[in-house]
């Protein structure tokens, strides 16, 4: 069948590495996305070293980047690996088979609940992955897997994650609910339904970690997560004591703080439950990183492997409230994106040094604004044409704005280029 995987373009990579590679970033045509590769190398390994100091499997989620070089660092190039991914299109799918088929990964989740206008696609693409993991949040989504398969005998039988409501409100089942009881029901004791469907395990996502304020907040965020994922096994496994579960948890902000959470603190906190079936880590932005976990401090700034260059284009003295005024840079929502944070702005510069510290305040579809962060004598003008570096608020919006990333060491000269796996 054709899927829309199949009519997206993607650019030539080696015309792009001969028009690009050897040169200095400051050489670069702006605005481009620059991935420092020491760096996101760096950043993998050590969330796949948390995971393994916590009892746990990883699962990587690559919407960040979307990119078959980026996908191979984070699954491991030291002493832990993982062969479980996540994926938030079929474009990711597809495109990873490479290595599927080198038997670095076996385990692919799409991370969406069911979307019946893919279940053919799905089905098919689970023909050449081991496992594949579907999304599920409501029991009507059960009745459509079961009849998908009883329509097209064959269909491998589905392996599903259920999504717990973390509070946040964006997808998933609460704990409690009438909802939650009725699809373990459905999933477990009917008969018609787990002939075509299992319950591979229940995964948790705190995005409201994203507002924490400190890696103690992170942290019992992420215990949350686990204790909501234990308390939806323990349900599940009432039903049938012969059924086991992975608990899937994190969000880059608590996969990060992973790090301190000890046995204890989950001893305390699972209220004299034991923890049910594996523990799995997943996260996504973490190899990239941005300012959401700079200004709460699960990082420092060498840590950010991921930022914008552009270039300043036009000056306006004395606009705005703070001195000496407002400069045009040549990014705007359509490259940079417009999220907000705990730092003031869209993204703050962080070079060129010596003018004192400027931040994306307003933005339009393919400019921006620069704006002073304080009003202090500290702040000048940065001369037009110079190239400033901008870290984004959210590296994942970002990075899906631009097609293609330039790939540099420490050094800043471009060494590789990444082209990610964008559409559907």
């Amino acid at each position: 069948m054709s899927y829309p995987s199949k009519f997206t373009p993607i650019p030539n990579k080696d015309d792009l590495i001969h028009a690009y590679k050897g040169r200095s970033i400051k050489d670069l045509p702006t605005p481009s996305i620059i991935i420092n590769k020491n760096k996101f190398e760096i950043n993998c390994n050590k969330m796949l070293e948390n995971a393994a100091n916590l009892g746990a499997d990883f699962r990587a989620h690559i919407k960040t980047h979307k990119s078959i070089e980026g996908t191979i660092l984070q699954l491991g190039t030291a002493k832990y690996k993982t062969d479980k991914i996540v994926v938030s299109t079929m474009m990711e799918a597809w495109k990873v088979l490479p290595l599927v088929e080198k038997g670095l990964i076996n385990d692919i989740h799409f991370s969406l609940p069911v979307v019946k206008s893919r279940l053919s696609e799905l089905a098919d693409f689970s023909k050449s992955v081991p496992h594949l993991r579907l999304m599920l949040d409501h029991a009507d989504q059960l009745d459509l897997l079961a009849e998908f398969s009883r329509v097209n005998p064959g269909t491998k039988k589905w392996s599903v994650f259920i999504k717990i409501d973390m509070g946040t409100h964006r997808a998933g089942l609460e704990i409690g609910s009438k909802a939650l009881d009725q699809t373990l029901y459905k999933a477990i004791v009917d008969n018609s339904i787990t002939e075509h469907v299992e319950i591979y395990g229940f995964y948790c996502h705190a995005g409201h970690s994203y507002n924490s304020d400190s890696k103690e907040t992170a942290k019992q965020c992420l215990i949350n997560e686990i204790v909501h994922g234990n308390k939806a096994a323990l349900m599940a496994k009432k039903l049938n004591p012969k059924l086991d579960f992975f608990v899937s948890v994190g969000a880059t902000p608590t996969a990060h703080v992973s790090e301190i959470l000890t046995l204890e603190d989950l001893k305390e906190n699972l209220e004299g439950d034991e923890l049910i079936g594996k523990l799995e880590l997943h996260a996504g932005c973490y190899p990239c990183c941005d300012l959401q976990q700079l200004s709460i401090g699960y990082i420092s700034q060498p840590d950010i492997s991921l930022y914008l260059i552009a270039e300043v284009i036009s000056t306006y003295p004395n606009r705005g409230n703070s001195s000496p005024g407002e400069q045009l840079i040549n990014v705007g929502v359509l490259g940079l994106g417009r999220e907000f944070g705990p730092v003031i702005g869209h993204g703050k510069v962080v070079e060129q040094k010596g003018y004192g510290d400027w931040v994306v305040g307003r933005i339009s579809q393919e400019h921006g604004i620069l704006t002073p962060l304080n009003d202090t004598n500290n702040n000048k003008f940065i001369p037009h044409g110079t190239q400033v570096k901008i870290m984004p608020q959210h590296a994942c919006i970002t990075a899906a704005a631009h097609p293609w990333f330039y790939i540099v060491n420490d050094d800043d000269i471009v060494i590789d280029i990444w082209i990610p796996m964008r559409g559907w």
